[in-house]
């Protein structure tokens, strides 16, 4: 390599980039090692500590320096890939602290995975997470709400990402899974792509809400951090044995997710609607065309037929109360529903209405939900058939099949005839 004024560097000049002396990282995961000093490009990229690092600072010791030549050290971070992810991680976008740690800093620290950064991002980024970046840029924003006066999904939630890195990364990982639904030819590689940016941004919503972080000043980035989980939950597929509000096992993975948004809610309500996520008042909607009303007469008459089998066959008052309070909440769902297809409002535009009911079921029917009782799982089964009017939303292909599957999958022979019309309803083409 030539140095300025001509002179040659003092190593040789390698003629290829293999190597048999890469760090001992790039050796177990058998690929290159470009043998970067301290740290070589892929522990860096990964966030890992790397050998190279550890072999500077035991020679630094030895052999004292000034600091000026001494080169700072990159902080390590530990981290264990989210159940989402399905290989190994290949974090590109960085965005740890550049800032050199004291020798006395642990590095298993969560300080520096959940702080807000108040330094710039440095300014490495690959190539695919630039393609990913533009991509939300001037497409998967467009998808996420049918009406954005505040802009909150074209400027405001990338503004954000660039303060709170998990945001950051939960939007790659959604204009990914845009791209797997856009590029059926390539899904592999983008499902690759959101689930490593999944697995980095999940992380620090987590820590934000197991050491109890969260305050007035950041509710409002933790809430649209576990909204964009919740969209990218949908935006991932359908999973055997998943089921939303309930699984195989018991409770369901996307309800640990929403517990998230709840948390939020609950502690800083006022605070997180406020300023650009204040809501905006409610457009007067038509009322309900003849041909919506007719689906809908006909989606009323067996939802009551479901409530009378509810009340003759649970003779427990307080068990009763919460049927009655869920199909109540329902039936109101059901005629907002009709109201906005009747306005030529579906997909997204409905999210809040269909994930709103399950947002507010008590504690006591999910647990009713999680143990398969079939005449919940009846109830949910005409919530779920509503899913079919979401599904020209691309996050949303396929969920309401999928959910009156695990339905009927669970529930026993006597009941099924209950669930023919849902049925019948998601499989008409």
């Amino acid at each position: 390599m030539d140095l300025p004024g001509g002179n040659k560097a003092i190593r040789p000049r390698r003629t290829h980039r293999k190597s048999r002396l890469g760090c001992t990282n790039c050796k177990r995961r058998r690929i290159k090692c470009d043998e970067k000093r301290p740290s070589c490009s892929n522990c860096s990229n990964h966030d890992v500590e790397c050998t190279f690092t550890t072999i500077a600072t035991q020679s630094a010791e030895s052999s004292p320096q000034e600091d000026s030549e001494v080169p700072a050290r990159k902080p390590a971070r530990r981290f264990q890939p989210h159940q989402f992810a399905t290989g190994g991680l290949k974090q590109t976008f960085r965005i740890s602290n550049p800032q050199p740690r004291s020798s006395s800093s642990s590095t298993h620290s969560t300080g520096t995975q959940c702080d807000i950064l108040k330094d710039p991002l440095p300014s490495t980024i690959s190539i695919p997470d630039l393609h990913l970046f533009h991509h939300w840029c001037i497409s998967t924003y467009k998808t996420m709400r049918t009406s954005d006066p505040n802009n909150i999904w074209k400027y405001h939630i990338v503004q954000w990402g660039i303060e709170f890195p998990s945001i950051l990364h939960l939007i790659l990982a959604l204009s990914a899974l845009h791209l797997a639904y856009e590029h059926p030819e390539e899904r592999g590689k983008y499902l690759q792509q959101a689930d490593d940016h999944f697995t980095f941004g999940v992380r620090t919503v987590t820590n934000f809400l197991s050491l109890e972080d969260l305050d007035e000043e950041n509710c409002q980035k933790i809430y649209m951090s576990a909204a964009l989980i919740v969209f990218i939950y949908f935006g991932r597929g359908p999973r055997p044995g998943e089921y939303l509000i309930f699984s195989d096992a018991g409770p369901a993975e996307w309800l640990v997710l929403m517990q998230g948004v709840k948390l939020t809610v609950r502690s800083y309500h006022q605070k997180v609607f406020s300023g650009i996520l204040k809501p905006e008042p409610p457009e007067p909607l038509p009322e309900v065309s003849p041909s919506i009303g007719l689906e809908l007469h006909e989606h009323t008459v067996f939802t009551q037929a479901a409530q009378r089998l509810v009340e003759r066959e649970v003779t427990d008052e307080s068990v009763l109360l919460l049927y009655t309070s869920a199909l109540n909440d329902l039936y109101d769902i059901m005629n907002q529903v009709h109201k906005r297809r009747s306005a030529q409002q579906s997909g997204v535009a409905l999210m809040d209405l269909l994930i709103g009911w399950l947002y507010r079921l008590p504690e006591q029917f999910i647990r009713l939900l999680e143990e398969k009782e079939p005449r919940a799982l009846v109830v949910l089964a005409y919530w779920g058939v509503m899913f079919r009017y979401m599904e020209t939303a691309w996050f949303m292909k396929g969920w309401a099949e999928h959910v009156l599957s695990g339905v009927s999958t669970f529930l026993q022979p006597e009941y099924q005839p209950w669930i023919e019309w849902p049925l019948k309803k998601v499989r008409e083409v």
